[in-house]
């Protein structure tokens, strides 16, 4: 997971006196074989160049960035089969209303705030993801199969712990 440094996400949110609701997700990446990852694909001969130069025309999400500078491509992969479980964790939500926008620290301790919350996320779903009687994709797919109906999961109450 990256996390980047600056907190212009949470300064714009504050701004608005948005809400954030953290979210942990986890199977996408078990879903897939990643063959070649961004940095890979811009080194491509012929195809990288091109590629870079396409960004250059989409405009930066950040303002204190240029585009070029903010080059995004997509891996590019294959996906396994069968496809892993996909869980997905919603954090607490946290209000920007009394956070000051122009308060860098204040956004930056707010930020350090939202980041836990997403890593707490992800360490009870791997925790509890242990207790999934349906983890395995097979014995899964053929149980949803059969009954017509979702498999359950672990129980909730796993996590949060």
């Amino acid at each position: 997971l990256f996390w980047p440094e600056k907190v212009d996400f949470v300064r714009t949110a504050a701004r608005f006196n948005a809400t954030i609701v953290p979210l942990s997700a986890l199977g996408s990446a078990d879903s897939f074989s990643f063959l070649l990852d961004s940095p890979e694909i811009a080194q491509l001969p012929l195809v990288g160049e091109r590629l870079r130069k396409a960004a250059e025309n989409v405009t930066s999400a950040r303002f204190d960035q240029s585009n070029s500078e903010e080059f995004f491509q997509m891996p590019l992969v294959v996906p396994k089969l069968p496809p892993a479980r996909h869980y997905f964790v919603f954090g607490r939500p946290m209000s920007t209303k009394n956070l000051d926008y122009n308060d860098k620290e204040a956004c930056k301790h707010f930020y350090k705030s939202v980041k836990s919350e997403v890593e707490r996320g992800f360490e009870d779903v791997l925790r509890a993801r242990v207790h999934d009687p349906y983890l395995d994709s097979a014995l899964r797919i053929v149980t949803e199969r059969l009954s017509g109906k979702q498999a359950p999961s672990f129980p909730v109450e796993d996590l949060n712990r």
